[in-house]
């Protein structure tokens, strides 16, 4: 089987089967063009999932000692202090909650980037399998075609094969 890509100037069915008829007078094929997927093209990246996976990985830890940073002009400073100090007086009846966020955000980042490991080799897996499964086809035609010429060739000595006889 041939796939004959054809450009068509105009929208009108005339014209693209002029198009066509003259593409197969000369047996020309053409070139796919380029925004047409091929079997067994990897797809393409994904940036939403790797931006976000990559916020996830440089974020997952808590930081105990942080605080939100005032920038009001006349008490900022004073609002920051109290915060520090407030962090460094209670850290110990929070650290056993932090130390279990923490260790949560890291199991599940590393799940997401198993997840997103595991998809990647699955759409490569997938591509090699849609290239196969093209040169499957191929075969297939071609098997066909054999098949059909050996009944052919059957019928046609069984003829001579009766020619002779008679």
């Amino acid at each position: 089987m041939t796939i004959y890509w054809v450009d068509v100037t105009g929208d009108d069915l005339p014209s693209a089967l002029a198009a066509v008829a003259d593409a197969l007078a000369r047996g020309d094929t053409g070139t796919p063009p380029a925004a047409v997927p091929q079997p067994g093209d990897a797809p393409p990246p994904d940036g939403y999932r790797e931006a976000n996976l990559a916020v996830a990985r440089a974020t997952w830890s808590v930081d105990q000692q942080r605080i939100v940073v005032s920038s009001r002009p006349a008490l900022g400073a004073a609002i920051n202090a109290f915060q520090r100090l407030a962090r460094r007086t209670t850290w110990w009846t929070t650290l056993p909650q932090w130390l279990q966020v923490s260790a949560w955000q890291g199991a599940a980042t590393r799940v997401l980037d198993s997840l997103a490991n595991g998809h990647e080799q699955s759409a490569q897996r997938l591509a090699a399998l849609e290239r196969e499964l093209v040169r499957v086809h191929a075969l297939d035609r071609q098997l066909y075609v054999l098949r059909l010429e050996q009944q052919e060739l059957r019928r046609r000595i069984s003829e001579l094969e009766q020619q002779q006889r008679g």
